[in-house]
Protein backbone atom coordinates (compact mmCIF):
# COMPACT_ATOMS: atom_id res chain seq x y z
CA UNK A 1 0.00 0.00 0.00
CA UNK A 2 2.89 2.36 0.81
CA UNK A 3 4.26 1.78 -2.69
CA UNK A 4 0.84 2.67 -4.17
CA UNK A 5 0.64 5.94 -2.22
CA UNK A 6 4.20 6.78 -3.20
CA UNK A 7 3.43 6.13 -6.88
CA UNK A 8 0.31 8.31 -6.75
CA UNK A 9 2.24 11.10 -5.03
CA UNK A 10 5.00 11.03 -7.60
CA UNK A 11 2.45 11.04 -10.44
CA UNK A 12 0.55 14.02 -9.03
CA UNK A 13 3.71 16.02 -8.40
CA UNK A 14 5.15 15.16 -11.80
CA UNK A 15 2.15 16.13 -13.93
CA UNK A 16 1.86 19.86 -13.07
CA UNK A 17 5.54 20.38 -13.72
CA UNK A 18 5.50 18.75 -17.13
CA UNK A 19 1.99 19.22 -18.51
CA UNK A 20 1.30 22.33 -20.57
CA UNK A 21 -2.01 24.11 -20.73
CA UNK A 22 -2.90 25.17 -24.26
CA UNK A 23 -5.22 28.16 -24.52
CA UNK A 24 -7.13 30.00 -27.25
CA UNK A 25 -7.56 33.71 -26.54
CA UNK A 26 -11.08 35.09 -26.88
CA UNK A 27 -11.43 38.23 -28.97
CA UNK A 28 -14.40 40.50 -28.38
CA UNK A 29 -16.32 41.21 -31.58
CA UNK A 30 -14.71 44.66 -31.86
CA UNK A 31 -11.20 43.26 -31.24
CA UNK A 32 -11.08 40.69 -34.04
CA UNK A 33 -7.78 41.12 -35.91
CA UNK A 34 -7.82 42.80 -39.30
CA UNK A 35 -5.97 40.47 -41.65
CA UNK A 36 -3.32 42.79 -43.06
CA UNK A 37 0.00 41.32 -41.89
CA UNK A 38 0.26 43.92 -39.11
CA UNK A 39 0.63 42.35 -35.65
CA UNK A 40 -0.61 45.33 -33.63
CA UNK A 41 -4.11 43.86 -33.42
CA UNK A 42 -2.58 40.99 -31.45
CA UNK A 43 -1.00 43.20 -28.77
CA UNK A 44 -3.97 42.48 -26.48
CA UNK A 45 -3.06 38.77 -26.40
CA UNK A 46 -0.83 38.00 -23.38
CA UNK A 47 2.55 36.38 -23.94
CA UNK A 48 1.30 33.34 -22.01
CA UNK A 49 -0.63 32.38 -25.17
CA UNK A 50 2.51 32.26 -27.32
CA UNK A 51 3.82 28.86 -28.39
CA UNK A 52 7.35 28.78 -29.77
CA UNK A 53 9.72 26.25 -31.27
CA UNK A 54 10.72 25.33 -27.70
CA UNK A 55 7.44 23.39 -27.36
CA UNK A 56 8.02 21.50 -30.62
CA UNK A 57 10.23 18.59 -31.59
CA UNK A 58 11.77 17.52 -34.89
CA UNK A 59 10.34 14.03 -35.21
CA UNK A 60 12.14 12.72 -38.29
CA UNK A 61 15.43 12.37 -36.40
CA UNK A 62 17.27 15.22 -38.13
CA UNK A 63 17.65 17.53 -35.13
CA UNK A 64 17.91 16.75 -31.43
CA UNK A 65 16.66 20.20 -30.38
CA UNK A 66 15.58 23.51 -31.90
CA UNK A 67 18.30 25.82 -33.19
CA UNK A 68 17.16 29.44 -33.17
CA UNK A 69 20.05 30.37 -35.47
CA UNK A 70 18.27 28.53 -38.31
CA UNK A 71 14.55 28.63 -37.40
CA UNK A 72 12.42 30.57 -34.93
CA UNK A 73 8.67 30.02 -34.53
CA UNK A 74 5.93 31.90 -32.69
CA UNK A 75 2.21 31.06 -32.79
CA UNK A 76 -0.81 32.65 -31.12
CA UNK A 77 -4.38 31.42 -31.53
CA UNK A 78 -7.62 33.29 -30.86
CA UNK A 79 -11.33 32.77 -31.26
CA UNK A 80 -14.47 34.89 -31.35
CA UNK A 81 -17.90 33.80 -30.16
CA UNK A 82 -19.65 36.12 -32.63
CA UNK A 83 -17.75 35.07 -35.76
CA UNK A 84 -17.26 31.39 -34.76
CA UNK A 85 -13.78 31.38 -36.29
CA UNK A 86 -10.27 30.54 -35.15
CA UNK A 87 -7.63 33.25 -35.69
CA UNK A 88 -3.90 32.58 -36.01
CA UNK A 89 -0.81 34.71 -35.85
CA UNK A 90 2.19 32.79 -37.20
CA UNK A 91 5.60 34.47 -37.12
CA UNK A 92 8.71 32.69 -38.28
CA UNK A 93 12.32 33.58 -38.96
CA UNK A 94 14.14 31.16 -41.25
CA UNK A 95 17.72 31.17 -42.47
CA UNK A 96 16.56 29.91 -45.89
CA UNK A 97 13.08 30.37 -47.35
CA UNK A 98 12.02 28.00 -50.10
CA UNK A 99 8.75 28.81 -51.90
CA UNK A 100 9.24 29.37 -55.65
CA UNK A 101 8.50 25.77 -56.58
CA UNK A 102 4.78 25.03 -56.92
CA UNK A 103 4.88 21.85 -54.87
CA UNK A 104 4.79 20.60 -51.31
CA UNK A 105 8.62 20.59 -51.22
CA UNK A 106 8.53 24.14 -49.87
CA UNK A 107 8.23 25.78 -46.46
CA UNK A 108 4.83 24.93 -44.97
CA UNK A 109 2.88 25.64 -41.80
CA UNK A 110 0.61 22.62 -41.38
CA UNK A 111 -2.44 23.10 -39.16
CA UNK A 112 -4.83 20.35 -38.05
CA UNK A 113 -8.09 21.06 -36.21
CA UNK A 114 -10.74 18.80 -34.67
CA UNK A 115 -13.48 21.14 -33.50
CA UNK A 116 -15.33 18.75 -31.21
CA UNK A 117 -12.38 16.61 -30.06
CA UNK A 118 -13.97 13.55 -31.62
CA UNK A 119 -10.52 12.12 -32.33
CA UNK A 120 -9.61 9.19 -34.52
CA UNK A 121 -8.26 8.87 -38.07
CA UNK A 122 -9.57 11.26 -40.72
CA UNK A 123 -7.48 10.78 -43.89
CA UNK A 124 -8.09 8.25 -46.63
CA UNK A 125 -5.02 6.11 -46.05
CA UNK A 126 -6.10 5.54 -42.43
CA UNK A 127 -9.65 4.55 -43.40
CA UNK A 128 -10.30 1.01 -42.08
CA UNK A 129 -11.32 -0.26 -45.52
CA UNK A 130 -9.29 2.16 -47.64
CA UNK A 131 -7.82 -0.45 -50.06
CA UNK A 132 -11.33 -1.58 -51.07
CA UNK A 133 -13.20 1.74 -50.89
CA UNK A 134 -10.85 4.31 -52.41
CA UNK A 135 -13.51 6.84 -53.44
CA UNK A 136 -15.53 6.32 -50.26
CA UNK A 137 -12.41 6.94 -48.16
CA UNK A 138 -11.64 10.17 -50.03
CA UNK A 139 -15.05 11.78 -50.50
CA UNK A 140 -16.92 10.52 -47.43
CA UNK A 141 -14.13 10.25 -44.85
CA UNK A 142 -11.04 12.30 -45.62
CA UNK A 143 -11.20 15.67 -43.85
CA UNK A 144 -14.80 15.23 -42.76
CA UNK A 145 -14.59 15.32 -38.94
CA UNK A 146 -11.18 17.01 -38.70
CA UNK A 147 -9.36 19.23 -41.19
CA UNK A 148 -5.75 19.61 -42.32
CA UNK A 149 -4.39 22.80 -43.91
CA UNK A 150 -0.96 22.86 -45.59
CA UNK A 151 -0.30 26.61 -45.59
CA UNK A 152 2.41 27.81 -47.96
CA UNK A 153 4.93 30.18 -46.39
CA UNK A 154 5.03 32.33 -48.39
CA UNK A 155 2.16 31.56 -50.82
CA UNK A 156 2.57 30.01 -54.25
CA UNK A 157 1.33 32.83 -56.40
CA UNK A 158 -2.34 33.33 -55.53
CA UNK A 159 -2.74 30.00 -53.77
CA UNK A 160 -2.21 30.29 -50.03
CA UNK A 161 -2.71 26.69 -48.94
CA UNK A 162 -3.54 23.13 -49.85
CA UNK A 163 -6.67 22.01 -48.02
CA UNK A 164 -5.91 18.32 -47.68
CA UNK A 165 -9.20 16.81 -48.72
CA UNK A 166 -12.04 17.22 -51.22
CA UNK A 167 -13.60 20.15 -49.31
CA UNK A 168 -11.75 22.87 -51.23
CA UNK A 169 -14.42 25.43 -50.27
CA UNK A 170 -12.98 25.45 -46.73
CA UNK A 171 -9.95 27.52 -47.75
CA UNK A 172 -12.07 30.22 -49.37
CA UNK A 173 -14.09 33.12 -47.96
CA UNK A 174 -16.15 33.28 -45.82
CA UNK A 175 -14.68 30.16 -44.18
CA UNK A 176 -11.04 31.21 -44.37
CA UNK A 177 -8.93 34.25 -45.19
CA UNK A 178 -5.30 35.29 -44.80
CA UNK A 179 -2.64 37.99 -45.09
CA UNK A 180 1.17 37.81 -45.27
CA UNK A 181 4.00 40.22 -44.67
CA UNK A 182 7.59 39.48 -45.74
CA UNK A 183 10.37 41.13 -47.76
CA UNK A 184 12.78 38.29 -48.54
CA UNK A 185 13.34 36.39 -51.77
CA UNK A 186 13.81 32.71 -52.50
CA UNK A 187 16.88 31.36 -50.68
CA UNK A 188 17.26 34.36 -48.37
CA UNK A 189 16.90 34.63 -44.62
CA UNK A 190 14.19 36.75 -43.09
CA UNK A 191 11.01 36.99 -41.07
CA UNK A 192 7.52 36.07 -42.27
CA UNK A 193 4.28 37.16 -40.63
CA UNK A 194 1.06 35.32 -41.45
CA UNK A 195 -2.41 36.12 -40.15
CA UNK A 196 -5.34 33.91 -41.04
CA UNK A 197 -8.62 32.51 -39.85
CA UNK A 198 -10.29 29.15 -40.44
CA UNK A 199 -13.69 27.71 -39.60
CA UNK A 200 -13.70 24.27 -37.94
CA UNK A 201 -16.38 21.79 -38.93
CA UNK A 202 -17.67 18.74 -37.08
CA UNK A 203 -18.67 17.47 -40.51
CA UNK A 204 -17.19 19.05 -43.63
CA UNK A 205 -18.81 17.59 -46.73
CA UNK A 206 -17.17 17.35 -50.15
CA UNK A 207 -20.48 18.48 -51.67
CA UNK A 208 -20.30 21.87 -49.97
CA UNK A 209 -21.12 23.87 -46.84
CA UNK A 210 -24.88 23.36 -47.21
CA UNK A 211 -24.31 19.66 -46.44
CA UNK A 212 -21.87 20.37 -43.60
CA UNK A 213 -22.06 21.07 -39.86
CA UNK A 214 -19.78 23.74 -38.36
CA UNK A 215 -18.34 23.38 -34.89
CA UNK A 216 -20.09 25.46 -32.24
CA UNK A 217 -17.26 27.31 -30.52
CA UNK A 218 -18.24 27.93 -26.90
CA UNK A 219 -16.36 29.40 -23.98
CA UNK A 220 -14.79 26.71 -21.82
CA UNK A 221 -14.98 24.00 -24.48
CA UNK A 222 -11.90 22.22 -25.77
CA UNK A 223 -10.86 21.77 -29.39
CA UNK A 224 -8.29 19.42 -30.84
CA UNK A 225 -5.50 21.44 -32.46
CA UNK A 226 -1.92 20.94 -33.56
CA UNK A 227 0.55 22.17 -36.10
CA UNK A 228 3.85 21.34 -37.71
CA UNK A 229 6.44 23.50 -39.44
CA UNK A 230 7.88 21.73 -42.47
CA UNK A 231 11.23 23.38 -43.13
CA UNK A 232 12.89 23.09 -46.53
CA UNK A 233 16.23 24.63 -47.38
CA UNK A 234 18.41 24.43 -50.50
CA UNK A 235 18.07 20.66 -51.03
CA UNK A 236 14.94 20.14 -53.17
CA UNK A 237 14.67 16.42 -52.40
CA UNK A 238 15.03 16.31 -48.62
CA UNK A 239 13.45 18.61 -46.03
CA UNK A 240 15.59 20.09 -43.28
CA UNK A 241 13.08 19.24 -40.57
CA UNK A 242 9.52 18.39 -39.54
CA UNK A 243 8.89 20.37 -36.36
CA UNK A 244 5.81 19.01 -34.61
CA UNK A 245 3.78 20.28 -31.67
CA UNK A 246 2.27 16.82 -31.27
CA UNK A 247 4.02 13.88 -29.66
CA UNK A 248 3.01 11.72 -32.62
CA UNK A 249 4.18 12.27 -36.20
CA UNK A 250 0.91 11.00 -37.67
CA UNK A 251 -1.18 13.73 -36.02
CA UNK A 252 -1.59 14.94 -39.62
CA UNK A 253 -4.14 12.18 -40.16
CA UNK A 254 -5.26 11.06 -36.70
CA UNK A 255 -7.06 13.60 -34.52
CA UNK A 256 -6.46 11.56 -31.36
CA UNK A 257 -2.89 12.85 -31.44
CA UNK A 258 -3.82 16.53 -31.38
CA UNK A 259 -3.34 18.74 -28.34
CA UNK A 260 -6.41 19.94 -26.46
CA UNK A 261 -6.81 23.71 -26.47
CA UNK A 262 -9.30 25.48 -24.18
CA UNK A 263 -11.47 28.29 -25.56
CA UNK A 264 -10.85 30.96 -22.95
CA UNK A 265 -13.29 33.59 -21.62
CA UNK A 266 -12.96 37.30 -22.31
CA UNK A 267 -10.21 38.99 -20.30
Amino acid sequence: MKHLYLSLFLLLTYLPANAQDYKVYQFAADEVPVLDGDTRDWSCVPDSYTITEAAMKEDEGKHAAPNTETLQISVKVGWCAETQKLYFLYEAWDNYWRFNENSLNTDIFEVVVDGDCSGGPFIDRFHPTAPKDVWQAWFKFHGCHAQNYHIFTPPHGRDWCMLWGPQVWLKQKPYADYAYHYDFREGEAGKLTLEFYITPFDHADADGPEFSRPTVLKEGNEIGLCWAVIDWDANPTSKDGFWNLSDEHTMYGNASYLKRFTLMPLQ
